[in-house]
C-alpha cells in the first residue's frame, strides 16, 4: 500500500485498507506498513492455485508497484507457495506474536 494513503484526507476521511495482508513473499510488508492497520491477515495461500505460489514477471514490477512490494523495478518476484519460515504451528505461533508485537 502507498504510504501517502496513510495520511488522513483534508475533509478528514482517509484512504488508507483497514486490513493488511501478510503473505508468503512479505512483499511490502514494513513496520509502516504494520503499524497503520487496525487488522491484521496472514495469508497462508495463494488464491487460483493453493500450492503453487505466484509470480510477477519483471517486465510489471515497475514504477508504484516496484516501490509498494520494496523491490527492484525489472526483476521478477516470486511467492513461495508456503511462507518460507513456517514448517509447525509453533512457527506459525511465533510470526503472530511477532505481528501482534509490531502494532500493539
Amino acid at each position: 500500500e502507498d504510504p501517502m494513503r496513510y495520511e488522513p484526507m483534508e475533509n478528514g476521511d482517509s484512504m488508507k485498507s483497514a486490513i493488511k495482508q501478510v503473505a508468503s513473499g512479505r512483499f511490502g510488508v514494513t513496520m509502516e506498513y504494520l503499524s497503520n492497520a487496525l487488522e491484521l491477515q496472514v495469508k497462508l495461500a495463494q488464491g487460483a492455485k493453493p500450492g503453487e505460489g505466484g509470480e510477477l514477471p519483471g517486465n510489471k514490477v515497475m514504477g508504484g508497484i516496484a516501490t509498494t512490494r520494496c523491490a527492484t523495478e525489472g526483476v521478477g518476484l516470486i511467492s513461495p507457495p508456503p511462507h518460507h519460515d513456517i514448517y509447525s504451528i509453533e512457527d506459525l505461533a511465533q510470526l503472530i506474536f511477532d505481528l501482534k508485537n509490531s502494532n500493539p
